[in-house]
């Protein structure tokens, strides 16, 4: 990752402190889950549905950091946009580029826009895939080769892959389709989601032995049962122009996941 990039990231990113990680419901923050377990040992305790929050071991008193979540406060790794207007606040702790870079939705089409997961990868000097197929999951994630073959928003695209240090993934965008990415998509099911059963047990269709295998890194689920800890409510709206972009303190996630719609998280 580039110097003056990385030295942006809020400081715990650069400390080894024990963290209690949450996971999400998808591909992104899995992937994520296991770099950060990689890099700093740190494991997954808690799954976040978005509508609900469960724990697995109540005994952990470590600070909790969620993954590919838009937590508004506390350690978070995010890759969304957090703020309505520029001049919204934002949470501090969250590493998050479009944060650090302050986007908004009034800049929202100069956003970071691939994986939180490839964020993470970078950030914590992971080596790619050594497949070219590898490369291309790690580009599959959350569409984000979408960007490349959209010419409003190429070269927006490459000098994020630039200041990400992977230069080497821009080669291979100019040398394959968007086709072979919905292929690479379809193939290792990324669209399956994380789900947690009647027992508390989590379970997906994604084929983590494979994935595994091909990004060079291991995908794994939790195998103890989790319990509900905390529910949420769920709100999504469209922008109706009448936001003031501050959040109150019982909002636990927010995110503008299209330029003219956002979601959030409210505690009940």
């Amino acid at each position: 990752m580039d110097k003056e990039l990385k030295d942006k990231f809020p400081t715990w990113c650069f400390e080894h402190n024990p963290l209690a990680v949450t996971l999400t419901d998808d591909i992104d923050s899995l992937i994520g889950c296991m770099v950060e377990q990689k890099a700093k040992g740190n494991k997954i305790n808690y799954f976040y549905t978005f509508e609900s929050v469960y724990i697995m071991d109540k005994n952990v008193r470590k600070p909790t950091l969620g993954i590919d979540l838009a937590f508004t406060n506390g350690r978070c790794w995010d890759n969304h946009v957090t703020r309505l207007n520029q001049g919204n606040k934002v949470n501090k702790q969250s590493a998050n580029i479009n944060s650090i870079l302050n986007i908004s939705g009034d800049n929202y089409f100069d956003k970071y826009c691939m994986s939180t997961a490839i964020m993470m990868w970078s950030f914590y000097d992971l080596p790619l895939p050594a497949s070219r197929e590898g490369k291309m999951i790690l580009l599959a994630i959350d569409s984000g080769f979408l960007g490349h073959y959209d010419n409003r928003f190429k070269q927006v695209h490459n000098t994020y892959l630039e200041m990400l240090g992977f230069e080497e993934l821009i080669d291979i965008l100019n040398n394959t389709t968007q086709k072979e990415y919905e292929l690479v998509q379809e193939k290792y099911r990324m669209s399956e989601k994380i789900t947690i059963d009647d027992n508390g047990y989590l379970q997906t269709k994604l084929p983590l032995s494979l994935l595994s295998k091909v990004l060079d890194i291991k995908l794994e689920l939790p195998k103890q049962p989790f319990t509900l800890h905390k529910q949420f409510k769920n709100v999504g709206r469209r922008v109706q122009g009448d936001e003031v972009g501050e959040l109150g303190k019982n909002i636990i996630s927010f995110a503008l996941t299209r330029k003219k719609y956002y979601k959030y998280t409210v505690a009940i």
